[in-house]
């Protein structure tokens, strides 16, 4: 049995999976349907959520309110002896923590749906941790213990997950979700990925901190999404943020001003390693760094629907995955021009 290929096989699936998983929490999160299970890992107490109310004791909203509430205050204790003393406030003192949620089928089965592709990419992600002893260990230092962390990652995540749940979508935590999420990405993405520029494509290392910079400013920008998307839900609330019909800016503050400009700008510059290296690299290289700017642009216009036409499910879902296209074709150029410094061979 050659491991390596078979941890390669496993990477890849972890890898489509998490992916995968930007596309279902677009969806619960355009569907609000992230409170559609009140509990972690069941659902209601179920591993199969209900399709009836009648399913579900008559006092359901308080029992889940109170487990929820007590998990978040065993969690507001731990950040607190971690010296998060502020965080623990803002965190106990959110008015929508003592909301209790009313079942909803629809949402309770969104929800789960994203739960069980998560397990899905747990389990995925177990086989790479399984193969990787066989496969990297002798052979490949650097790419296990990235595939080690990677693996670490995920099953923090899963835990986060459990914790965004009992802080009824806490916004901070909500933000750190999605950051742990590409962190995970990241490591799995440089334990499996074997690939360089070849002799024909070696324009892209002219352009190498342009990528690691946009790389970091991807990450920048996803979190001023989280952030903004906060603010139109609180605008959609309260009624601010649409007035007659008419769009009013000015409730998302400064935040969107730098979010949107920084989308132009990168837009912009991501253009100029494309048209300078056009000429210099295979057909592949060139699909690839042309993607990122095509796809900035689909970014771009996918998020100006979303404001004009009061968040549509597609804009809203296509936003967010493709914030993580851009980010994963950024590092895989990354890992590229990284790897070509220490040994140029042919593409991986």
């Amino acid at each position: 049995m050659d491991f390596k290929i078979l941890n390669r096989r496993f990477g890849l699936l972890t890898i489509s999976s998490v992916f995968l998983l930007l596309i279902a929490g677009g969806v619960v999160r355009s569907t609000g349907s992230g409170m559609g299970c009140p509990d972690w890992p069941k659902c209601f107490d179920k591993y199969v959520p209900p399709t009836n109310i009648n399913q579900l004791p008559n006092n359901y909203r308080d029992a889940y309110l109170e487990k929820r509430l007590k998990k978040t205050q065993k969690f507001a204790a731990l950040i607190r002896k971690m010296g998060f003393n502020k965080e623990a406030d803002i965190l106990l003192t959110d008015p929508a923590l003592y909301i209790p949620e009313d079942f909803n089928t629809r949402k309770a089965w969104t929800e789960y749906i994203n739960r069980l592709i998560g397990a899905l990419s747990g389990l995925f992600a177990l086989g790479f941790f399984i193969t990787l002893f066989k496969a990297r260990y002798k052979t490949n230092k650097t790419k296990f213990w990235c595939g080690i962390i990677g693996f670490i990652l995920m099953l923090f995540n899963g835990w986060l997950g459990s914790i965004v749940v009992a802080t009824n979508l806490f916004p901070m935590l909500v933000t750190i979700h999605y950051l742990a999420a590409y962190a995970t990405l990241s490591f799995f993405m440089m334990s499996v990925f074997d690939v360089r520029s070849d002799e024909n494509s070696k324009g892209i290392l002219q352009f190498k901190w342009f990528y690691l910079f946009l790389l970091i400013f991807s990450l920048v920008q996803i979190s001023y999404g989280t952030q903004l998307r906060q603010l139109s839900d609180d605008g959609l609330k309260t009624g601010k943020l649409y007035q007659n019909g008419n769009l009013n800016i000015e409730v998302l503050g400064t935040i969107f001003s730098i979010h949107r400009i920084f989308a132009i700008v990168l837009i912009i510059l991501s253009l100029f390693p494309a048209l300078a290296t056009w000429k210099k690299c295979t057909k592949k290289w060139r699909s690839i760094i042309m993607a990122i700017p095509a796809v900035m642009l689909i970014q771009y216009i996918s998020g100006v629907l979303n404001l004009r036409l009061n968040f549509p499910f597609i804009p809203q879902v296509s936003h967010i995955f493709f914030a993580g296209v851009i980010f994963g074709l950024s590092l895989y150029i990354c890992i590229s021009n990284f790897s070509s410094q220490k040994n140029a061979s042919n593409l991986g």
